[in-house]
């Protein structure tokens, strides 16, 4: 409330104009200038969460037990500052108005089927007949194990790194725990109560937003020397920040598809209207009085009724504006975090053809991918209003072990057919992720628009490694690194990279790309790279249906979003070929079929769209 000072006036003091009248009109300034802000709000913080989903963990991964998720959270765009330092890279500038982020909670939770009991997973290979468990079905899956539930400590813990963007180098490394905390066993053998799902509060840490986040979970006892092997199904982890309030975003040429019409006028674009707040000081010698237009109670009324009224601001569920607003920062920072090639038969998908086959979206699409690819996608109701700033693409490399009763893979052997633990080593790999936003569930007209989209080739981009098993000659083909915001290291057990016959390093576990916004060249926004304007998405109605341009091309969908939709082809380059059976690129003869090679790692990828969401009626 620094905006409005009053005095404090002892008993007995003289009423003034400047104790009354003075205070007033700034409250009224404040009110019909559209300048009420968040250091003026009770609640100045508003939640958001980072809500992360796994099919499963189990013993497979390698690290057995262990998940790695990395994620960020970059400042909105009109925050968003990546200066070029004296050598040409890029340092993080830290705007001094910019909205402080703290995570404030935590939550875990996995299936136990409402008992105390570990759930056993399908490389179970204990009990009195051949079950064959160790090769990945076993007869005992999905049992309940009530003695081995002391085997479930599990350790929870968020760290962080310097992006690659920002200067970081091989081997992309974890740097610093932010928090972390070990959930007991005994929190899950309760015969009545159980800590699941299990939630820490009160956490209260600052974040950087220029640096990357990794998710760590890891349950050792679901790996048994005894063949009692153990899994954590349907797993669910829910980060809880909290972030300053946001100004909404504005403007025909600022804002891609944003209403061009609403309550408070036409073409406005989001713009706002303050209501007309008048205040009446007495004239100078004129004496302060009570009851007339003048008088303090008809100005302190003046002020009340808008309180009454209730202080406006955001938009309704159909992207409509109230006729007059009195809040400034009514918008609020936002994450979805869109899951891809979850649930694989084998914890991730492979290019050997034995295990490519368990995938269920294989197939051909058109002259994109002549040649069969693999492909996801995912459909996100919109209810209310968004405007999405960045969309990030975190791909997943871990490795992982597809058959438990093999020979455990080496540094030394690095290349066997049982063990997921080689990026597949072929250039003919081509990877387009898209967003789209869509209308017609339910109704008589169908739209779509894509807001974003990359396509990549090549992912065996040898550059990247340590000098001493780079090739003199790095490979340079393909657009892999397009877009590239940072490698992670996240675990003890790194996948390989094959560079030459013999010759491999340990890769990295997961790369961050951005995914650039459509509308660069018509309207230019800030981000990791070249990238279009903030693109708003939601429901619209008869007065909200007209929209400002996306991507040069006007509305198509005509104001009526009712979905986002994320899609992802991972396919071959090479239109003779499949996945299964493209050329190994580093050897002489041979091709993916005869290797247990990665082209999704253990536990699938994510599409993050950081968004900022309005307050709502």
């Amino acid at each position: 409330m620094a905006k409005i000072t009053r005095k404090k006036l002892a008993r007995g003091t003289k009423l003034m104009p400047d104790h009354v009248s003075t205070p007033l009109s700034d409250a009224a300034t404040q009110l019909s200038s559209t300048s009420v802000e968040r250091e003026q709000m009770a609640a100045p913080m508003a939640p958001f969460c980072v809500n992360l989903s796994l099919p499963y963990i189990s013993s497979d991964a390698m690290t057995p037990g262990t998940i790695t998720i990395p994620f960020i959270l970059p400042p909105t765009q009109e925050y968003f500052n990546a200066q070029t330092n004296a050598g040409g890279g890029k340092t993080p500038a830290y705007q001094w108005d910019a909205p402080q982020v703290k995570l404030k909670s935590v939550s875990f939770s996995f299936d136990q089927r409402g008992e105390p009991a570990a759930i056993a997973s399908n490389f179970w290979d204990k009990t009195g007949t051949p079950n064959y468990g160790k090769f990945g079905y076993s007869s005992q899956q999905g049992r309940m194990s009530y003695e081995d539930v002391t085997k479930l400590d599990i350790s929870i813990s968020l760290l962080e790194k310097d992006q690659h963007y920002f200067g970081d180098t091989y081997p992309y490394s974890l740097e610093n725990e932010l928090w972390s905390t070990v959930i007991p066993h005994s929190a899950f053998s309760g015969p009545s109560f159980r800590a699941n799902p299990f939630i820490q509060t009160d956490i209260d840490i600052s974040i950087n937003q220029y640096k990357t986040f990794v998710l760590v979970v890891h349950c050792p006892g679901l790996d048994d020397s005894d063949d009692r092997y153990l899994t954590l199904p349907s797993v669910e982890v829910s980060l809880k920040f909290v972030s300053e309030l946001l100004q909404r975003d504005s403007g025909e040429t600022s804002v891609q598809n944003i209403p061009k019409d609403g309550g408070s006028g036409s073409n406005k674009y989001g713009a706002k209207t303050g209501p007309t707040v008048t205040v009446t000081a007495p004239s100078a010698g004129e004496a302060v009085k009570a009851d007339d237009s003048k008088g303090v109670s008809d100005n302190i009324t003046a002020i009340d009724e808008q309180f009454q009224d209730k202080l406006q601001g955001g938009y309704n569920r159909f992207g409509d504006v109230p006729p007059t607003e009195t809040i400034k920062d009514d918008a609020a920072y936002d994450v979805i975090a869109v899951p891809l090639y979850q649930n694989a038969a084998h914890g991730g998908i492979s290019a050997n053809g034995t295990f490519l086959a368990t995938w269920p979206y294989v197939g051909q699409r058109g002259a994109l991918t002549a040649g069969r690819g693999v492909f996801d996608r995912r459909l996100i109701p919109i209810h209310h209003s968004y405007t999405i700033h960045h969309a990030v693409l975190a791909w997943n490399w871990s490795p992982w072990r597809p058959l438990m009763g093999k020979t455990p893979i080496t540094s030394t052997v690095p290349i066997l057919a049982q063990n997921c633990w080689l990026t597949a080593p072929a250039k003919e790999i081509g990877l387009k992720v898209g967003i789209g936003i869509g209308t017609g569930s339910g109704a008589d007209n169908f739209a779509y628009a894509e807001v974003g989209d990359i396509s990549i080739t090549n992912p065996n981009n040898y550059a990247g490694g340590p000098p001493a098993t780079t090739p003199t000659t790095p490979d340079t083909t393909g657009t892999w690194d397009t877009g590239l915001i940072d490698r992670i290291r996240s675990t003890d057990n790194p996948p390989f990279v094959l560079v030459a016959p013999g010759l491999h390093y340990h890769k990295w576990n997961w790369e961050l790309h951005s995914i650039p916004l459509s509308g660069f060249a018509q309207s230019p926004g800030t981000g990791y790279y070249n990238q279009g304007d903030p693109v708003f998405a939601g429901p619209g109605w008869s007065t909200t249906h007209l929209r400002s341009d996306l991507a040069g091309v006007g509305a198509p969908t005509a104001g009526m979003e009712q979905w986002i939709e994320v899609r992802s082809v991972l396919y071959p380059t090479d239109d003779t070929k499949d996945l299964s059976n493209l050329p190994v690129a580093t050897a002489a003869s041979g091709d993916l079929s005869t290797l247990a090679s990665i082209l999704v790692g253990y536990g699938g990828c994510y599409v993050y769209l950081i968004c900022k969401k309005h307050l709502t009626e």
